[in-house]
């Protein structure tokens, strides 16, 4: 649902917003994150390719890890232009533009506790000091994006003055930061609406949130007419953290109808890396990349969301690289089920479904917690007599060498042994073709038309999770996987898929 029709009658949002990606320089003062350069440049290419419009690789004049980071980042020929952090000196500037980076993000506080208790200074005299500033920097043929450091708690009238200064003296934008997260929506969009009226200039808004607000405010900002947003995968900053990329993506996109240059698909995919390499783990809650953030445990949520996603997802999963999880509890119902015994190749009468979440809400009920392999598990122990599994992953071997990777898999149809041998260029593709082979071997043509990978949240029972997307004689059938591997987790994904095939075709259960 999108509330632009009603937004246009009320802002005057613009009509591409800009993300400005803060990830390596704020992101990385989060406490305890420390990125090497090999890291940072992953990083940045990972925000390239999501198709973020400016990154901040870092803070140049700070370190020569820093300065070499900004410098590898720039030198990347990335489609996003690269700046770098700094104070209103020149030693700071020079570093910056001596990285070859396209932006320099020039900040100076304004706020009378700021220039009292860290700058000592008086407001003339920050005043001269970013004039100056910036007018070195253009001298030396950089974009100056310019940030009046706590802007929320600055005088209204002496925050336009400065901006109205740098402004003449030649910063390309301006940038109002919530330095320490007190800002309320409604003054940020009057504060944006404001600078915009008063400079004429592209404005930005920098928001922390340590009210909990960071989205609530860089909306609001957008909504008072900003055509930058900065933002950090994951959230993650300094204290509370800054705004989240996704969220503020997702909002934009789906809710305000505004266009970025965002490649939603791909959300999922770097906020994993972004976690991976800063060692600070998604919340399972975290709105659009959290484990639970399309995961459905109450039976009637279940039920609503098999006949229509719509009535309880904001947005399909997909389309941030996100999978739909059905979570087995105390709260499923039969539906739930249902669903999930079928993608992993069980499909059961009623009163066999019925038996199975009996015992489930039994165990529940105990406070155990249940994942998927308790599920079949329950499956195994109640009915495994009266399951007919026709092909079953009996095992496996990946080996790899200079020319590629090699999967040999053997599999139990029906009572006799099938062997196999695939090749890839990676382990994945090496089972996937093995899966293939084999079943093709079976059915005949199987087309696989897609599948994912991702981390179990029970790493510690089964590291990895997969869901395929298979194609049989018209018929297409989603199978489910674990494993201990990425390769053994498909090969099972692909047996459960072909085993739920089978088992439909030989029980005549309809779906």
């Amino acid at each position: 649902m999108s509330w632009k029709s009603f937004l246009e009658g009320v802002y005057a949002l613009p009509s591409r917003v800009f993300f400005f990606d803060t990830t390596l320089r704020d992101g990385e003062q989060t406490p305890g994150v420390a990125l090497r350069v090999e890291e940072k440049v992953m990083i940045a290419e990972a925000l390239a390719d999501l198709g973020v419009d400016v990154i901040e690789a870092g803070f140049a004049v700070v370190s020569k890890g820093e300065y070499e980071s900004v410098k590898r980042i720039s030198g990347l020929g990335l489609s996003a232009k690269i700046c770098s952090l700094s104070r209103c000196e020149k030693r700071d500037i020079d570093a910056a533009v001596d990285t070859g980076c396209d932006w320099v993000h020039l900040f100076i506080a304004t706020s009378e506790l700021h220039m009292k208790y860290k700058l000592g200074m008086e407001r003339e005299h920050v005043v001269e000091r970013a004039v100056e500033m910036v007018e070195y920097a253009k001298s030396r043929g950089i974009v100056v994006h310019f940030s009046a450091e706590d802007a929320t708690r600055s005088d209204p009238d002496f925050l336009m003055h400065i901006y109205k200064s740098v402004r003449d003296a030649g910063a390309d934008s301006l940038d109002i930061p919530d330095t320490v997260g007190i800002a309320l929506p409604h003054v940020m969009r009057s504060l944006v609406m404001r600078t915009k009226r008063e400079t004429g200039l592209p404005v930005a808004v920098h928001c922390h949130d340590d009210m909990g607000l960071a989205t609530a405010n860089t909306l609001a900002g957008v909504e008072g007419g900003a055509e930058i947003v900065h933002v950090t995968m994951n959230g993650i900053g300094e204290r509370a953290g800054n705004t989240s990329l996704e969220e503020v993506a997702v909002a934009l996109k789906f809710l305000y109808g505004v266009e970025t240059a965002i490649n939603y698909e791909k959300i999922a995919k770097t906020s994993k890396l972004v976690a991976r390499l800063t060692g600070i783990p998604i919340p399972k809650n975290k709105a659009v990349v959290g484990d639970n953030a399309f995961s459905h445990e109450s039976g009637i949520h279940v039920h609503g969301v098999i006949n229509n996603p719509a009535t309880y997802e904001p947005i399909m999963p997909e389309q941030v690289g996100m999978s739909r999880r059905i979570i087995i509890g105390k709260h499923s119902g039969l539906h739930s089920i249902d669903t999930v015994l079928r993608q992993y190749g069980y499909v059961l009468a009623a009163n066999e479904v019925k038996e199975v979440l009996n015992r489930v809400k039994e165990i529940a009920d105990s406070g155990h917690k249940l994942g998927d392999q308790e599920l079949l598990q329950i499956v195994n122990e109640l009915l495994g007599s009266r399951i007919m599994r026709p092909v079953t992953l009996k095992g496996f071997q990946q080996i790899t060498t200079e020319s590629g990777d090699r999967c040999l898999a053997e599999f139990e149809v029906n009572g006799e042994m099938l062997r196999v041998e695939g090749v890839g260029n990676t382990p994945l593709e090496s089972a996937i073709d093995a899966s293939l082979k084999a079943f093709n071997n079976i059915l005949g043509d199987i087309q696989l038309i897609g599948y994912s990978l991702f981390a179990s949240p029970y790493e510690d029972r089964h590291p990895y999770e997969a869901e395929v997307v298979i194609k049989i004689d018209g018929n297409t059938i989603v199978g489910k996987g674990i494993g201990k591997t990425s390769g053994h987790t498909i090969l099972n994904a692909m047996s459960s898929a072909v085993n739920q095939y089978l088992s439909i075709l030989s029980r005549g259960i309809g779906r």
